[in-house]
């Protein structure tokens, strides 16, 4: 049986063989034939790719691409291939000097607190806090009451010891005459900073003690000048020179819409002017001014031996700060530091003998006034605004809103934090922010350990006992949920819709004696020192702290749960990254 079926089999077989041969020939000749025409470009060639096509993700993608400039190849050009599609669609506002990513996320959240502000009050809804917030928002914008009030609110503070100011003469009334008999340098600073919060010559205010973290202590430091850099009133460049000659017609011109004569006023004016011209010649510069070298702590009594007029000066802090009953401790920068960079304080003094009693008066209501210059009608704005065109570049003022919500943020920044957080920050980006905080830590850490090779074993250790230990602070802090802790906290504010000059003195007020609530108390784990509505990122060195405030927390640097996490990582993960090592620089 089997001989006779073999040449059936072999045929079979041999049927078989070619069939194979034939698919594989023919396989082999249409593979041959796609890649050709693959590597020609006649067909394309695609894998199978997951796309995310939620409307989350498509916003994001298409927010990406209104950044970028397609056209450009990144090779040759990666900043306007980056950049060119964010800075054509977002043009530098003509009430600003600058634009980018923060002041564009800033006008967001001030966006956001306008219509919360705008809300209509609710008794039933709105907590007593909430309503002051309205109500001084309100009082703010009721722009027809500012101009019908015009200067009257600012004379009247203008016509009484200790702000008589020397340049407007008898101009507005027998009561408004400066003597020089009555006139008390050391009063006027304590008034300037008790009921105004206005530091002039020497900032006094209350902090952590940053060697030991858990106390607050008394500071003293120089204070800022009228124009933002020392560098403006010393350098010999033309826009530096452009600077002080706009800043001085505008005192001028500023003291004379208050009824000041015009020469008086010229002549006034210049000798404010050399004031600050030395007062910035004997300021330290940025540069210098590193953690170790500005602190000198000592006591009361040890910086009344070197300035004999801190006891009476303190003394008249004291009458405005309600709190306070008696300064013990006191961190004064630069009044012992071994470097050569000079005794501020005492070479202060020593200028303020240079000169007359007049020029000091004029200088101290000058800062006075000019702190209030925003808060009276539009004529004065528009004289700043003049001024603002040099220094700044700015051709038109702020919307009137946008000031407002400024104004409300600043004096009451826990209630209005926590209308925003209860709006715009749900509880799970606090967390997932949180886990990505301490995947970033853990990450340092690593690479502390793994890469790190040009610190010895001991340094090593403590950065990284240091990284392990940096607290990270995400969103707000617990208390301002707290209706009763916050409506406790401003009761002694009471504003009305019809007097927005006199809420505003209320706020300064209230700011200058808050700042010395905590002096003489332990610094609770809990506090931040920042707002919740604040756009910006911080590591504190006395606490070793680093804080990421809600107003931080929104695109384009924080992403929601929704979107894909890499979106969050690439842009606050970098902040993180950035205020982590702030600990391990030369001030951490």
């Amino acid at each position: 049986m089997e001989g006779e079926t073999a040449p059936e089999s072999r045929r079979a077989a041999s049927k078989a063989t070619r069939i194979a041969l034939g698919i594989f020939v023919s396989g082999t000749v249409v593979l041959g034939t796609a890649l050709f025409l693959v590597s020609q470009g006649i067909i394309k060639f695609q894998l199978k790719q997951q796309y995310c096509l939620t409307p989350e993700c498509i916003e994001a993608a298409a927010g990406i691409l209104s950044k970028i400039n397609q056209s450009v190849d990144p090779c040759e050009n990666f900043y306007r291939f980056a950049c060119d599609g964010w800075i054509y669609n977002h043009p530098i506002p003509e009430d600003m000097s600058n634009y980018g990513v923060y002041p564009w996320l800033r006008h967001n959240v001030d966006l956001k607190l306008k219509a919360l502000l705008e809300k209509p009050i609710s008794k039933r809804r709105d907590s007593e806090a909430v309503q002051k917030a309205k109500i001084l928002y309100a009082s703010c914008m009721n722009e027809n009451k500012i101009e019908k009030a015009d200067v009257k609110p600012l004379l009247s503070i203008l016509r009484h010891s200790p702000f008589r100011w020397p340049v407007l003469e008898s101009n507005i009334g027998p009561e408004g005459l400066w003597s020089e008999r009555r006139f008390s340098l050391v009063q006027a600073l304590a008034t300037l900073r008790g009921q105004h919060s206005n530091s002039v010559f020497i900032r006094l205010y209350v902090a952590a003690d940053d060697k030991i973290s858990n106390r607050y202590i008394l500071k003293l430091d120089q204070a800022s000048l009228s124009l933002a850099s020392r560098e403006d009133y010393l350098e010999n460049t033309t826009e530096a020179k452009s600077y002080r000659d706009a800043f001085l017609q505008f005192m001028v011109d500023t003291a004379v819409l208050l009824g000041a004569n015009a020469s008086r006023a010229e002549s006034d004016m210049k000798s404010v002017l050399r004031l600050e011209v030395k007062i910035a010649e004997i300021m330290i510069p940025y540069e210098n001014r590193t953690s170790e070298v500005m602190y000198n702590k000592m006591t009361i009594s040890e910086l009344s031996a070197m300035i004999p007029q801190v006891p009476s000066w303190l003394a008249q802090v004291r009458k405005w700060e309600k709190p306070v009953s008696d300064f013990k401790y006191i961190h004064a920068a630069y009044l012992t530091d071994d470097t050569g960079l000079g005794i501020f304080f005492s070479v202060l003094l020593f200028v303020r003998n240079l000169h007359h009693k007049m020029t000091l008066a004029n200088y101290l209501v000058w800062r006075m006034v000019y702190s209030r210059l925003f808060n009276l009608s539009r004529r004065f704005q528009y004289r700043w605004l003049e001024f603002s065109r040099v220094i700044r570049g700015t051709t038109t003022l702020l919307p009137q809103w946008d000031k407002c919500v400024d104004l409300v943020e600043n004096a009451l920044p826990y209630v209005v934090g926590k209308m925003f957080v209860n709006a715009h920050f749900q509880e799970d980006k606090k967390e997932m922010m949180e886990e990505l905080t301490e995947g970033i830590r853990w990450a340092f850490i690593d690479m502390l350990e793994k890469e790190n090779d040009w610190m010895d074993s001991e340094t090593k250790r403590k950065a990284y006992e240091k990284a392990k230990a940096v607290m990270a602070k995400v969103g707000y802090p617990q208390f301002i949920m707290n209706d009763t802790y916050i409506n406790e906290d401003i009761k002694t504010l009471k504003f009305t819709e019809s007097d927005y000059f006199g809420n505003v003195l209320q706020t300064r007020k209230y700011a200058a004696q808050s700042d010395f609530y905590w002096l003489r108390k332990e610094v609770p784990k809990t506090e931040w020192f920042t707002s919740p509505t604040t756009v910006n990122a911080f590591y504190s060195a006395s606490t070793n702290q680093i804080r990421f405030p809600a107003g931080e927390l929104q695109k384009p640097f924080f992403w929601g749960t929704e979107y894909p996490r890499s979106l969050s990582y690439g842009a606050i993960g970098v902040i993180v990254g950035h205020e982590f090592t702030h600990g391990f620089d030369s001030n951490g």
